[in-house]
């Protein structure tokens, strides 16, 4: 256990990531990930959590056979080792390959579970983690099925921004499948990804005014856009000083604008000259 948590604590440095793999460190980290000993099966989910960082180790984790155990780790009640294993995984999963992967073996149902958390640190490591794996066009579909848009949803009235962000981003990945952009707004996505248009944090407003943009290409979600309120904050965003910020509030209201009704409430609510 001491072994392995020097080699943890080494593994935070970009060299040391690539040398522990060289020395044939992996095998035996990915087995001690199987320990009767639940502080060490941590230990070792931290210690491939650093490793996975490293684009090489991403694809040689997998290889050595060490996403069926992190996937299991998923289980753990213990909240660290849910927190070291779904991190690992959401580094793994960048990989494209890697996604298929863990959907595959199954990784999915554990991922939404953890989504439920109360621990945050473990919410975010989860969500970020599906955000990645639904940038996959079978993923879109699959994680709807798994039954993750509540979750998700909730997630967006997180106290925490990046996790706010990390959920807005999964479901406008998300709702570029057709179905999703109808699901998402049954599911009760719509009052809170407008109300995180207002957010302090750009990143989060992004990512929700392009999950709205996506969902707005439908005809019943031009409506219900307009409905719950998204025309006020979009056009404040017009004239926001981020320009990246300001195009995808421009697209959403192209989108809401094909609409005959919202061509006069976009009007009305003072769009043309922000826009031009």
């Amino acid at each position: 256990e001491q072994s392995l948590g020097c080699i943890r604590d080494l593994s935070v440095n970009p060299d040391n990531k690539v040398r522990v793999v060289q020395e044939g460190g992996l095998p035996h980290i990915i087995a001690l990930l199987r320990s009767r000993e639940e502080s060490i099966r941590e230990l070792a989910g931290w210690t491939l959590r650093n490793l996975a960082v490293n684009a090489e180790n991403k694809v040689l984790i997998v290889e050595e056979g060490g996403l069926v155990p992190l996937i299991a780790l998923l289980h753990s009640m213990n909240e660290r080792a849910q927190e070291h294993a779904a991190g690992a995984l959401r580094s793994l999963s960048v990989n494209a390959e890697n996604q298929n992967l863990i959907v595959q073996n199954l990784g999915l149902p554990p991922l939404v579970a953890l989504l439920h958390s109360q621990n945050a640190a473990v919410q975010e490591q989860a969500v970020v983690c599906i955000r990645n794996l639904s940038v996959n066009d079978e993923n879109e579909v699959k994680i709807v099925q798994e039954g993750a848009l509540p979750p998700l949803i909730k997630l967006l009235q997180s106290p925490v921004e990046r996790i706010q962000e990390h959920a807005a981003g999964a479901l406008r990945n998300l709702s570029v499948n057709n179905d999703n952009k109808v699901k998402i707004v049954i599911e009760g996505a719509l009052p809170h990804l407008i109300a995180l248009l207002r957010s302090r944090d750009k990143k989060v407003q992004v990512q929700a005014c392009q999950t709205l943009q996506n969902i707005a290409v439908n005809d019943e979600n031009e409506v219900a856009v307009v409905r719950e309120g998204g025309l006020p904050p979009l056009i404040y965003l017009l004239g926001y000083p981020d320009p990246n910020i300001q195009e995808h509030a421009v697209v959403t209201l192209r989108n809401l604008s094909v609409n005959t009704d919202n061509k006069v409430m976009i009007v009305g609510e003072g769009a043309l000259p922000p826009l031009i």
